[in-house]
C-alpha cells in the first residue's frame, strides 16, 4: 500500500503543528504513555512503522486537528518532529487503512487508563469557585455524541429518542461526567449506548466521591437508591428534585427551609433518609417582557441552617453551568461543532475516540491551570483560546516513531 504523501510547507507554516504536540507531550510524557500501553497489554512484540505509542499521540492529536483526514494529521505529527529534531529522519508513513489497523490493535483500553491518570482535582483553596464551606465543589453532568451511522453503531449505540418520529439522525453515545467546579477539570467519566439512564450511568461515577466534596446535580438524578449510594461515600449532597418527587414537611427551619425525608421505593429497600430543602423561584423575563417564573426545589445533606444558609446553597447550585460550559467545550471547540460526527465506526473505536477526546480536554484544561496565576478564576481564560493556543503556540517536544 502506497505511504501517506507528505504536505510540502516551510518551518514557518509547520510551526503550530509543533506546538500543538508538545501540549500533549506535556500532559502526557512518553513514560506514562508506555506505562498506560504496557498496562493495556498492547505493547508491540517486535518493530513497526506505527508502534503503540506513536498511535496514542497520533489518536490525541487527531482531536487537535478533527476536521484533518489521518494522513494529513500524521503527516503534521511528521512535520511538527522534524523541527525538533526528534529522530523521525527518513521515516515514511504508511498508508490510512494500515493507520487504521494500528489504532484499532490498540483497543480504548489505554485510552481509558490514559484519562484516569488525569482525574486529579486541580483548584485550591484560594481557587475561585473550588471550595464552598470547606468542601470542593463538584458537579454530575451529561451529554451526548452523535457518531457514525454504521450497523454496529446503531446495534450497539442506539438512536436514543422515544419512537421512529423522535428518534435521532444519528446513533449516540450518553457520557456523563463528573466535573470539579472553579476549574472544571475532569474528576470521573462514564459512557453507554443512548438508552442507559442518567442515573445508571451516575453509579460509575460514585467512586470518585469522597468526604470532603459537595455534589451538585440536577433534577435528572433524584432517586431514593442513588441518593443513598451517593451519599454513602461520604460526599455531602444539594440536589435539585423533580416536581413529581414527595418531600414532606417535618420541621420548618428558621431561614424557610424544612427538613424533609426521601422516601424508599417500598419499605423492604431501607429506611427514609433525612434532607433539608431549599425552595425558591427564579423569575426570567423574555424579549418581550413577559415574566416566567420556575420554582426549585434543592434537597441537601447539609441540615445545619446556620452553616449553610439556604441563599448560599441558591447561588452554588446556579453556579453549575460552568460545568454545563465545560461540556460545550467538549461538544463544540474540541469537536469542531454540534455537527462533526466522531470518525470511528464501530463500538470499541467509538470507545476509543471518546476516552481520547476526554483526554485532550484534560490537557487542555491543564494549560489552562498552568497559565492561571493563583488565587485567579481558571474560568476567565477562555477555553478556546487555550484550545487554539495548543495549535498555534510554540512549545518543544520531541517524539520519534522509533519505539525506546
Amino acid at each position: 500500500m502506497a505511504g501517506v504523501t507528505r504536505e510540502v510547507r516551510s518551518a514557518e507554516e509547520r510551526l503550530p503543528d509543533r506546538v500543538s504536540i508538545g501540549v500533549l507531550a506535556r500532559s502526557f510524557p512518553a513514560a506514562v504513555l508506555d506505562e498506560v500501553i504496557e498496562a493495556a497489554g498492547v505493547r508491540e512484540v517486535r518493530y513497526r512503522r506505527l508502534p503503540a505509542r506513536l498511535m496514542m499521540v497520533f489518536t490525541l492529536a487527531c482531536w487537535l486537528f478533527m476536521r484533518s483526514g489521518y494522513g494529513l494529521v500524521l503527516s503534521r505529527l511528521a512535520d511538527a518532529q522534524a523541527l525538533t529534531g526528534g529522530g523521525w529522519g527518513d521515516w515514511q508513513a504508511p498508508g490510512t487503512g494500515s493507520i487504521t489497523k494500528a489504532k484499532a490493535k490498540l483497543g480504548a483500553e489505554p485510552f481509558k487508563l490514559l484519562f484516569a491518570r488525569t482525574t486529579v482535582p486541580a483548584g485550591t483553596p484560594v481557587t475561585p469557585g473550588v471550595f464552598h464551606a470547606g468542601l470542593r465543589v463538584v458537579t454530575v453532568d451529561g451529554f451526548t455524541l452523535d457518531v457514525p451511522d454504521t450497523a454496529a453503531n446503531e446495534g450497539f449505540f442506539g438512536r436514543g429518542g422515544n419512537g421512529s418520529r423522535s428518534q435521532n439522525p444519528y446513533p449516540q453515545l450518553r457520557a456523563l461526567v463528573l466535573a470539579e467546579s472553579g476549574t472544571r477539570v475532569l474528576l470521573a467519566a462514564a459512557h453507554g449506548p443512548s438508552s442507559t439512564g442518567e442515573q445508571t450511568l451516575a453509579v460509575d461515577l460514585l467512586p470518585a466521591l469522597d468526604s470532603g466534596m459537595l455534589v451538585l446535580a440536577d433534577r435528572n438524578f433524584a432517586s431514593w437508591k442513588l441518593w443513598q449510594a451517593a451519599a454513602g461515600t461520604g460526599a455531602q449532597l444539594c440536589w435539585r428534585m423533580s416536581a413529581s418527587f414527595t418531600l414532606p414537611v417535618r420541621q420548618v427551619l428558621d431561614d424557610g427551609t424544612y427538613l424533609s425525608q426521601l422516601n424508599p421505593p417500598s419499605k423492604k429497600d431501607g429506611d427514609p433518609i433525612p434532607v433539608r430543602v431549599v425552595e425558591y423561584s427564579v423569575t426570567t423575563t423574555d424579549t418581550h417582557g413577559v415574566e416566567t417564573s420556575e420554582l426549585f426545589a434543592l434537597a441537601t445533606t447539609l441540615l445545619d441552617a446556620q452553616a449553610y444558609p439556604a441563599i448560599e446553597l441558591a447561588q452554588l447550585y446556579h453556579a453549575r453551568w460552568q460545568a454545563e460550559t465545560g461540556i460545550a467545550d467538549l461538544k463544540t471547540t474540541i469537536r469542531g461543532g454540534p455537527e462533526v460526527l466522531l470518525r470511528s465506526k464501530t463500538p470499541i473505536m467509538v470507545e476509543q475516540e471518546f476516552w481520547a477526546m476526554l483526554c485532550v480536554y484534560q490537557a487542555i484544561r491543564d494549560l489552562i491551570g498552568y497559565a492561571t496565576p493563583a488565587g485567579l478564576d481558571p474560568g476567565r481564560i477562555s477555553f478556546k483560546r487555550a484550545f487554539q493556543a495548543a495549535q498555534d503556540s510554540t512549545t518543544r517536544a520531541a517524539l520519534s516513531p522509533q519505539p525506546t
